[in-house]
């Protein structure tokens, strides 16, 4: 799989032309494989869009509550994909004309560059109100500034001075309404434009923290203070005392000091640095409570994630973190034909615990090992892993790592143990030549087309599929192309929004696959008839008490350990039980792992994925679970 950029295919073609106050301005042209032109316009300047289809009028203008004129930069989407059409600066003396094709479109419009209103006086994509061109017709549009309200106040120093120059910013939890500004030489500050709501504000502090009023480290536990429809609400804050932290470390087995470590707080913003020797002092951070996670590049000891440590004013703490030995794998790459050393990377894919392959994630070359061609993975947990070998480039094959050569198919895939200290070397991995994976993928009902569908002959991440990052995706026409694929039998997995994920030869998880043959230097065939419906997951999220709590939830097929399917649980503050609902899920044994925003995580019914319970999902049936963190 290759790091390929997102390709998106723009639906209109370029400005060519626009009227200024009264004067012909040329602009560029430009196409739908290489993007649009951008024009900035005046007072009733008008932007024509030249796609040689039949095009309609949008006129309008933006006003303040008081009927004056409101600037903002509008920028035009579509309304079936949000994809971008073009976009004009509006000036608040002027008003703007759009000719566009016929189509439906949603406007944002970004006010005074402090927030974003939507088409309909709308704050999201998905909640805006459709503008419909006709062709030969205009439509006028005349939107009002939605209601502000502003937050200020004064911020001073532990001592009781002024805190100057310190940036403030003011954030809606979970909307999207924010603003930043910073304190005047007499630490106040204000911040206007505003949308209503609930906001949490938070000050820069020294050592990269910030301090959430009133005198909080975590933003969740941050006070939240409503913005009012033209009013000013006052938070005032007083810096917290400060203090420091000496962390050093050791290795666990043998007791010998480290050097050269990594430590960042993980609850707070960018608290940390690297050590130049054997200890590290992070100074001038706020009293309280700091949790720590501790590096080391050295591809052998563990970062240890979870370091909890005091500030008290005035005090230096001192910890000294013991760092387990973990394992390292070196290997290297070359061609199969001629033995040419290759600069490719290594995945790893842990045989006891879940998989999915993330191409932007983890490669093993971010260092080159000690010879051409080859890399030092690590540091690895003890355990058993299996290797994704990938060239880059198109020339040379993907492969997993066999213990003869390459192979599609991760079961057949060599396993590497590997212990506490281990540093081991596999055999030289050999690339073959590629050949291509392609097809089309359609609707099983109507026999559409289906784009925007990843497709992977690797188990995707959840993470990121379908999400828009695919690395490989069908086209408006359904089809796709996966090149740099190994000369073997492989199989393609297929993901689109609205469908159950799927596996070639229609089956619901991998190895019960059909596998797909790919000839070296040729191209095979992997067609696909996509269907929605499904079983459909859903339940509730809470503690032990009762109280409801926000998590990512995964669903992973019982059998492979790979994804297949996830969701959010609802989190609006308020009105528990907190809800999740994951629809479209292929029918077959699922387990369940859940993550919250604090870092905690856990599968359902066992302490892993061998012991969790397993769940039934059926066709067009509801399985509903409550999920208890303890």
């Amino acid at each position: 799989m290759r790091q390929h950029a997102l390709r998106r295919t723009l639906l209109y073609a370029a400005v060519t032309a626009a009227t200024i106050a009264g004067a012909a301005v040329s602009t560029t042209p430009a196409h739908a494989a290489t993007g649009t032109s951008v024009t900035t316009v005046g007072a009733g300047a008008t932007v024509t869009v030249d796609d040689q289809l039949p095009t309609g009028t949008i006129s309008g203008s933006l006003l303040n509550r008081d009927g004056t004129p409101a600037w903002a930069y509008l920028t035009v989407f579509d309304s079936a994909e949000q994809n971008f059409v073009t976009s004009v600066s509006v000036p608040s003396s002027g008003a703007f004309t759009l000719d566009l094709p016929a189509g439906s479109y949603k406007l944002n419009y970004r006010v005074r560059n402090a927030f974003d209103q939507w088409s309909g006086g709308k704050t999201s994509y998905e909640t805006a109100v459709p503008v419909e061109v006709t062709a030969g017709q205009a439509v006028q549009v005349v939107e009002t500034v939605l209601p502000t309200g502003s937050v200020g106040g004064r911020l001073t120093k532990a001592d009781g001075s002024p805190a100057a120059n310190v940036g403030v910013t003011a954030s809606q939890p979970g909307g999207s309404g924010s603003g930043w500004t910073s304190t005047g030489t007499d630490g106040r500050y204000r911040i206007d434009d505003l949308m209503l709501g609930d906001y949490v504000v938070a000050f820069s502090g020294p050592a990269g923290v910030s301090q959430y009023a009133h005198g909080k480290l975590d933003s969740a536990a941050a006070d939240r203070f409503t913005v009012a429809d033209g009013q000013l609400t006052t938070v005032d804050e007083t810096f917290l005392p400060t203090g420091a932290i000496r962390v050093v470390a050791h290795d666990a087995t043998t007791g010998e000091p480290l050097e050269h470590f990594c430590v960042w707080a993980t609850n707070t913003d960018n608290a940390g640095g690297c050590a130049t020797g054997a200890e590290l002092l992070i100074t001038g951070l706020f009293v309280g409570r700091y949790t720590l996670s501790v590096n080391i590049d050295d591809r052998l000891h563990l970062t240890v994630p979870y370091t909890p440590v005091t500030v008290t004013a005035g005090q230096t703490a001192t910890i000294d973190v013991a760092m387990r030995q973990g394992a390292s794998i070196t290997a290297t790459m070359a061609s199969r034909d001629g033995g040419t050393a290759v600069d490719g990377c290594i995945g790893v894919a842990n045989v006891d615990q879940p998989y999915g392959y993330d191409p932007y994630g983890f490669c093993s070359d971010e260092r080159p090992g000690p010879t051409p061609g080859s890399v030092v993975i690590g540091p690895l947990e003890p355990g058993t892993y299996q290797l994704l070998a990938d060239p880059r480039g198109d020339a040379l094959g993907l492969q997993w790592v066999g213990a003869a050569g390459g192979t599609g198919d991760r079961g057949a895939a060599q396993r590497f143990t590997v212990a506490s200290g281990d540093q081991i070397t596999t055999p030289t991995i050999q690339f073959d030549r590629a050949g291509t994976v392609r097809g089309k993928v359609t609707d099983v009902n109507t026999g559409a087309p289906v784009a925007s569908v990843c497709v992977s002959v690797v188990a995707l991440s959840h993470g990121f599929a379908p999400q828009g990052g695919c690395a490989f995706s069908t086209g408006a026409d359904g089809t796709y192309s996966i090149p740099g694929v190994g000369p073997y039998a492989w199989p393609v997995q297929f993901i689109g929004r609205g469908y159950q994920w799927r596996w070639s030869g229609n089956a619901a998880n991998r190895p019960d696959a059909t596998m797909v043959t790919v000839p070296a230097g040729k191209k095979a065939a992997a067609n696909i008839k996509l269907r929605t419906g499904g079983g459909t997951l859903t339940g509730t999220v809470h503690d032990t008490a009762g109280n409801p709590l926000n998590a990512y939830l995964v669903a992973f097929d019982a059998l492979s350990g790979e994804a297949v399917h996830s969701g959010d649980s609802n989190n609006q503050y308020s009105n528990p039980p907190m809800t999740f609902t994951i629809p479209n899920i292929a029918p077959q044994q699922i387990k369940i792992f859940y993550q919250l925003p604090d870092g905690r995580s856990g599968w359902l019914g066992g302490a892993d994925l061998a012991h969790a319970q397993p769940f039934q999902i059926r066709n067009n049936k509801t399985l509903t679970v409550d999920v208890i963190v303890p």
